[in-house]
């Protein structure tokens, strides 16, 4: 038996396995959505109202009640704030890197089984129509062995295109969830960016509020 009868023999067992395999994979796309979809929803952030709330603590450079603040948080902005908030002390360079730390570390986190949607959502319809020519070679054996163009044959080739719209049934969801969580995502990090930013701005006027005057240097250096 040649190599090309082995596939063949395979192939007329039809489309159903496929089918089998798209629904499962749809099932754990679902679970990955909902999932994704709480962590989302559990770590909202409040937007302008706190950071109304954080701006006086950074003006006056009070890091002990911005700190409060975001401990106070269950979001994840507030989080990577404050990984700079502790490291105020050791200057801006510090502040920056262990913010950008925490950034990553949030972003690995929340992009978990984002991979999977997204490769789904882009290989779902290949597996579809994989089911599909399947299908349609089982109908065509069929017809090989009927000897003439049967109802069961027509049923055939109908079933197999089923696969090829549950692959378009499973993708379509999967794509547009990835890309709504990829997006919120960039949101998360856009804001602790600003966040960020604000409190390298107010801890370069604190430094420069403590620094003695220009003239008082140059004394000082004279002596």
């Amino acid at each position: 038996m040649d190599l090309t009868t082995k596939m063949l023999n395979i192939a007329v067992g039809g489309a159903t396995w496929v089918l089998w395999l798209l629904i499962v994979l749809s099932v754990i796309a679902v679970i990955v959505m909902v999932e994704r979809g709480l962590t989302f929803y559990r770590s909202r952030f409040p937007g302008e109202q706190f950071i109304q709330d954080l701006l006086p603590s950074l003006q006056q450079a009070d890091w002990q009640q911005a700190t409060n603040l975001c401990q106070s948080s269950r979001s994840w902005e507030p989080q990577i704030l404050l990984a700079g908030l502790e490291q105020v002390e050791h200057g801006k360079e510090a502040v920056s890197e262990a913010m950008e730390a925490e950034r990553i570390r949030v972003s690995l986190l929340m992009s978990r089984g984002l991979n999977f949607l997204g490769t789904l959502g882009a290989n779902a319809p290949f597996i579809g129509l994989f089911g599909t020519v399947l299908g349609i070679i089982h109908a065509f054996k069929d017809l090989a062995l009927e000897g003439g163009g049967g109802p069961s044959v027509m049923a055939g080739i109908a079933e197999a295109l089923v696969a090829t719209a549950v692959g378009l049934l499973v993708a379509i969801p999967a794509v547009v969830m990835y890309n709504y969580y990829h997006s919120r995502l960039h949101v998360i990090l856009e804001r602790s960016q600003r966040l960020g930013r604000l409190l390298l701005a107010n801890l370069s006027f604190a430094e420069k509020a403590l620094a003695p005057p220009v003239e008082l240097q140059k004394i000082g250096g004279r002596r």
